[in-house]
């Protein structure tokens, strides 16, 4: 069992995934990912396989495959948040004949244009507030179908006085382009604008730090994300740590 599946199975036992076993209707099976040739290369921590069987766990916990946005967001400074979504973001563009956006929304530190050397174009702030197609403010990776996108704080104060103009989907824009969004927030103890994401979108995953992250932090941020309605899919643990010998783990 892959590092990222075992978290979300334990997510789900302890019921942070909207999944009910008994009465929710069978998942349906999400399309199988295609293989996209790429020539760009970034320095990755996560095995390949743990990000795709990611990418199929949270398109089963969703009512459609696509046109999704989902938002990752860390508790606290240092947890790898950024680093994970942009390895799922490069994974799943990279399987997938349809293109993937990936929104930098971490405004105390941005990295994703950084890594991937890419310059920064201004915000989607204004194209999502007046619907209108996102072309000058995204830029395409390199060989991937991975798109990158800039949002500003402004949108996010607006978000959390709810004096967004449009009172509809304000993502329409973006999900009539692309087949996934993904946004990189800041973390929730750094910010609360990063929160008022939430209910905007379609899935939560709240990523946390294996044998740092206390669990009364944990239960906060949690209880902040339903407060807002979020749809919590689960939670993924990273750096996390082995203290018996790999083989030893696939008996357990």
């Amino acid at each position: 069992m892959s590092k990222i599946y075992e978290a979300l199975q334990i997510a789900h036992e302890e019921q942070l995934t909207v999944v009910k076993e008994l009465h929710d209707p069978p998942i349906p099976t999400p399309a199988p990912l295609v293989k996209v040739p790429s020539t760009f290369a970034v320095q990755k921590i996560y095995n390949e396989s743990e990000l795709l069987t990611l990418a199929q766990n949270i398109a089963a916990r969703l009512p459609n495959p696509d046109h999704n946005v989902i938002q990752f967001i860390g508790s606290r400074k240092g947890e790898g948040t950024s680093t994970l979504i942009r390895e799922f973001a490069l994974a799943t563009a990279q399987h997938s004949s349809k293109p993937v956006l990936l929104i930098e929304a971490d405004f105390n530190q941005p990295c994703q244009n950084q890594a991937f050397a890419i310059e920064a174009k201004p915000p989607l702030d204004y194209v999502l507030k007046e619907g209108k197609p996102l072309n000058g403010v995204i830029t395409q990776v390199d060989g991937t179908n991975l798109f990158l996108a800039t949002l500003s704080s402004k949108i996010l104060r607006s978000l959390t006085e709810r004096s967004f103009s449009q009172s509809t989907d304000i993502w329409k824009s973006a999900r009539e382009q692309f087949s996934l969004i993904l946004i990189d927030s800041s973390p929730a103890s750094v910010t609360a604008d990063s929160l008022a994401i939430c209910e905007s979108v379609n899935g939560v995953i709240l990523v946390l730090e294996a044998e740092k992250t206390r669990s009364a932090v944990v239960k906060n941020v949690k209880k902040q994300i339903l407060m807002r309605e979020g749809n919590l899919l689960g939670i993924v643990f990273t750096k996390r740590k082995f203290h018996i010998p790999n083989f030893l783990y696939k008996l357990l």
